[in-house]
């Protein structure tokens, strides 16, 4: 009885740390009064090919659309290569659309261009990226991912990088014929070059596995930025995530 005990208590203290940790993330940033604030949609279409059972190949297109432009105001194309080692204890996850989900350890490295606007005009940018995604199963069926990530940018052939931390809780619910995963995370961006932290990102979302090969997923996200001028975004984003093995 007491192990029981013991279980609730901290099945309850996580049910109430995950709403406080986005609270607080949503009031650290909600206090500053924005003097920039744009409403975007981001549209994004994802490639999965697995090569073997603990890699695969993994590309991805998306856009920006502004409400105050007629047309997409930055398009970006990727190509990664995902290795995942060290298997999860719970088996129920094994059977996720994602089968990463069910490791400990997902590392990723590839290559990414962008043609971003702003008031100047369109720039060109190339990136890679190098990063480590650690997993942990918390009580309540709760899946925690910590994302470390690096971006070596070079924007209209000037070089910079910047580092970015993203801390996501998720869980799947199974029913006969559906699968959802509701989510929500937080993200960080440090850049070296102001030696401070320039950006923060808070989303929520869900996905949906319509069948073994196709998962769609909706989310809304906060963006701030901290520059010479503050800047926020308040984006919509659909993704269309394609399986092939």
């Amino acid at each position: 009885m007491r192990r029981l005990h013991g279980a609730g208590s901290v099945r309850k203290a996580t049910a109430r740390l995950i709403p406080a940790f986005f609270l607080f993330s949503y009031s650290s940033t909600a206090s500053a009064q924005p003097t920039d604030v744009n409403n975007e949609f981001w549209p994004e279409i994802n490639i999965f090919v697995h090569l073997s059972e603990n890699s695969r190949v993994f590309g991805l297109l998306t856009a920006t659309k502004q409400r105050n432009l007629g047309s997409y105001a930055d398009g970006q194309t990727g190509l990664y290569f995902d290795v995942w080692l060290l298997p999860a204890l719970r088996r129920r996850l094994r059977s996720h659309v994602d089968a990463s989900r069910s490791k400990l350890l997902l590392l990723r490295t590839g290559y990414l261009f962008s043609r971003p606007k702003n008031d100047s005009g369109a720039a060109t940018e190339h990136m890679w990226t190098a990063e480590g995604t650690g997993r942990a199963h918390l009580p309540a069926a709760l899946l925690l991912s910590n994302r470390n990530r690096i971006d070596l940018r070079w924007l209209d052939g000037d070089f910079g990088w910047r580092y970015r931390n993203r801390l996501k809780f998720e869980r799947t619910f199974h029913t006969r014929r559906l699968e959802l995963t509701p989510y929500g995370h937080a993200e960080v961006f440090y850049s070296p070059a102001d030696s401070k932290w320039t950006r923060i990102r808070y989303a929520a979302g869900m996905e949906w596995a319509v069948t073994r090969r196709i998962v769609l997923e909706g989310y809304f996200l906060r963006q701030n930025d901290w520059g010479s001028v503050q800047q926020f975004v308040n984006a919509t984003g659909i993704v269309t995530q394609f399986y092939f093995r």
